[in-house]
């Protein structure tokens, strides 16, 4: 029986970290004990990387959540792996996407889980958790308040299931065409920011170097200089509060990322039909997912 559980969480611009923030409370609410761990290196975050971890003793469930990456864990997320000692210890891998449990997502959770169990963890359930989408495709904001609404039913019932004993595996679904698109997206994130230029608005405020979860990027002489560490998070693009920095890399949204934003301009009016607002084959997911058909 599960008494006590370790969240283990990157987020890159937000949307894991409220999830996490959900399944914190979630667990509270329920009177079991609970442990956060967030992934999350930067100096606003104060943490620096540990050479070695271990879960906690008390923790009977390692809840590991992060954002798909290249249709995969993102590495801080391997590292951890790398340098934990899970003695058997049960797992729930909950990968985070914009784009829900359709390929090319699918399979994105089968390295790590496979990292996890040669490392001695024992990797019981698996699933796909949504919110709006930060690369590439931009949603509208009445599905994108869908998906912010939905995340207090979602991390119920995976609470639910969990507690419950439910094995739940997703089949291995690695794609030659899928592994391969990821590796070379990995393979080049420490060359993303190559296409970033920062304007004459930058003011040295320091907030990009603060809070790259990642410690890439550090000021000289007032201006953003990049390491070769990125891990495309789109962090430093999207939080940036003179909008100095521009890139003309498809995947970035060109009208940037802030969920609080969504929710202040959606306030008091009403949502649009998921059917309606979530309409399409390539949101077909997506329309599962809020219609509770995933």
């Amino acid at each position: 029986m599960v008494q006590s559980i370790q969240i283990t969480f990157f987020s890159g611009t937000g949307g894991v970290q409220r999830i996490a923030d959900a399944f914190e409370r979630e667990i509270l609410e329920r009177g079991l004990g609970v442990r956060g761990e967030n992934l999350d290196y930067s100096m606003h975050n104060r943490r620096r990387q540990p050479s070695e971890t271990t879960p906690s003793a008390a923790a009977d469930l390692i809840l590991l959540l992060f954002p798909l990456h290249a249709f995969d864990a993102p590495e801080p997320v391997y590292d951890w792996i790398n340098r934990t000692s899970f003695s058997g210890r049960q797992v729930a891998v909950i990968s985070v996407s914009g784009g829900g449990e359709a390929w090319p997502n699918t399979g994105c959770r089968d390295r790590c889980c496979r990292a996890i169990e040669e490392k001695g963890g024992r990797v019981l359930y698996e699933r796909m958790l949504c919110m709006p989408s930060n690369w590439v495709f931009e949603v509208n904001e009445h599905a994108a308040m869908h998906l912010i609404n939905a995340i207090p039913r979602k991390v119920k019932h995976v609470l639910d299931e969990v507690l419950a004993g439910k094995v739940r595996r997703s089949r291995a679904r690695l794609s030659v065409l899928r592994a391969w698109v990821s590796r070379l997206e990995k393979e080049h994130a420490a060359e993303f920011p190559r296409d970033i230029t920062v304007s004459a608005a930058c003011n040295g405020c320091a907030v990009c170097e603060n809070h790259c979860p990642v410690q890439n990027i550090h000021l000289q002489n007032g201006r953003p200089l990049f390491g070769a560490e990125c891990v495309m998070c789109f962090r430093c693009i999207y939080a940036c509060p003179a909008h100095a920095m521009q890139t003309g890399n498809f995947m970035v949204l060109k009208n940037g990322y802030d969920l609080r934003g969504v929710e202040r301009r959606m306030q008091g009016v009403k949502l649009e039909p998921v059917e309606k607002c979530a309409a399409g084959f390539m949101w077909t997911a997506i329309r599962d997912y809020l219609l509770d058909r995933d």
